[in-house]
């Protein structure tokens, strides 16, 4: 579908506008290969078609599609042909740039059904025009991608509705003096309507010389784009990746207040989705809001101990301490993070987990047992004798009688007895 712009006037060309995209502005994360196998294939049937189409028994020239006088099925084929190098390379120019993206939003196979679908649509649509001799059309057949490109950029328009394109663009006008080339980043909204536009003009110039592109396989290709974009309701999740965008550009220039607005957003599209929780969190702690990330933090952290992710769970824990948030945990969550990390023999993190445990809630009986694991790792796996004498002295202020303080005492007891220490030792005191 080369983009190339000739406007007529009295017989007479009296400018040029060329424009192709190069990219994107979204990144990639993951490898597009059903792209690139479309535009591997797109080529070989070029090539096949334009230098061997002796090599099977089939013609090349028996898959392009002619309204009525073909089998149904040549409407699907004549997408992969092409019938020049210059039809060629525009289409997979276009190709490289706009299915990329639709592929890793929609999946290979429904990137796949649709890309037909659209191809489909604008060959249809060509047939119904040379059905009807328009355009200087009349049984004429048509081949190539540009139907289902056209597609792609009605649905790009949709589904990325906010993004941007970098085109490469000429503008050739004698006449006026100009000859200017350059790149320029507009919003995809604006780089689809040009095309739209150029197709309009170029169509009405049509109608008077005749054409042998064939635009209403622009206009079908297009028309079922659109179609399927707002059928399937690919508006929502793209307001959803335009705030989640936004959140993130915001966070990086340093504008928190817009940043958690906009996560604010996302999350009302996208409930639990646990990144997200975890990026509005840190937001919060750039605005000096850490209960408030704390609770976004407990959030991932709860709904990772219920599906059995420890590991994740500690990850959460490990970044909220790291904004001084851990603070904010309940009893019981500290509790859990503590025995995971023991679990995993993390003595120093679990011992670490205790005391913010013990120094958050003195007074709760979490944080009594939480005292008194304090003074067995110091004694044991972590030891530290001036540590452990201190929490000690915390134990004699904090523990109630009985319970976990008779326990420290047989505890303490034991341990000396073990060692031949002497009898006056803090566990002989700490009642």
């Amino acid at each position: 579908m080369p983009p190339d712009r000739c406007a007529p006037r009295a017989g007479a060309c009296m400018y040029f506008f060329y424009f192709y995209p190069l990219g994107l502005d979204r990144p990639l994360h993951c490898r597009p290969w059903l792209s690139w196998a479309l535009m591997g294939v797109m080529t070989v049937a070029f090539l096949w078609g334009q230098y061997f189409p002796w090599l099977f028994d089939i013609r090349p020239w028996n898959l392009v599609f002619y309204a009525g006088a073909s089998p149904p099925w040549t409407a699907v084929t004549a997408v992969f042909m092409h019938a020049g190098w210059l039809h060629l390379l525009g289409n997979l120019v276009y190709l490289h740039v706009f299915a990329p993206p639709l592929e890793q939003r929609l999946g290979r196979p429904r990137f796949l059904v649709f890309f037909v679908m659209m191809g489909v649509g604008g060959n249809i649509a060509h047939g119904l025009v040379s059905a009807l001799g328009l355009l200087g059309q009349s049984g004429v057949g048509v081949l190539g991608a540009s139907g289902a490109i056209a597609g792609l950029l009605a649905f790009s328009m949709v589904r990325l509705f906010d993004a941007r394109v970098q085109i490469g663009w000429w503008v050739l006008a004698p006449l006026a003096g100009q000859n200017r080339a350059g790149r320029t980043l507009v919003p995809i909204v604006a780089a689809v309507g040009l095309w739209l536009a150029l197709q309009v003009i170029q169509t009405l110039a049509a109608t008077e010389a005749g054409t042998t592109t064939s635009f209403a396989a622009h206009f079908g290709g297009f028309a079922t784009g659109l179609f399927l974009a707002l059928a399937l309701g690919q508006l929502e999740p793209a307001r959803a990746e335009s705030a989640r965008i936004r959140a993130e550009r915001y966070f990086l220039e340093g504008q928190f207040h817009a940043a958690d607005g906009a996560w604010q957003e996302y999350l009302e599209r996208v409930p639990g989705d646990e990144e997200a929780l975890l990026a509005q969190a840190r937001v919060r702690h750039g605005l000096g809001r850490p209960m408030d990330a704390a609770e976004l933090y407990r959030s991932v952290f709860g709904n990772r101990i219920a599906r059995g992710d420890a590991i994740g769970a500690l990850a959460v824990y490990r970044e909220a301490r790291r904004g001084q948030s851990e603070q904010y945990f309940r009893p019981s969550e500290l509790a859990r993070v503590a025995y995971y990390f023991e679990k995993q023999g993390n003595h120093e993190a679990a011992l670490a987990a205790y005391q913010s445990l013990f120094y958050n809630y003195p007074d709760h009986p979490e944080g009594h047992r939480a005292l008194v694991r304090v003074i067995v790792l110091h004694r044991g796996k972590v030891p530290n004798a001036a540590a452990a004498r201190h929490f000690l002295e915390e134990a004699r202020r904090h523990l109630p009688p009985g319970g976990w303080r008779d326990y420290l005492a047989e505890e303490l007891m034991e341990s000396a007895g073990d060692h031949g220490e002497p009898a006056a030792t803090p566990a002989t005191q700490l009642p």
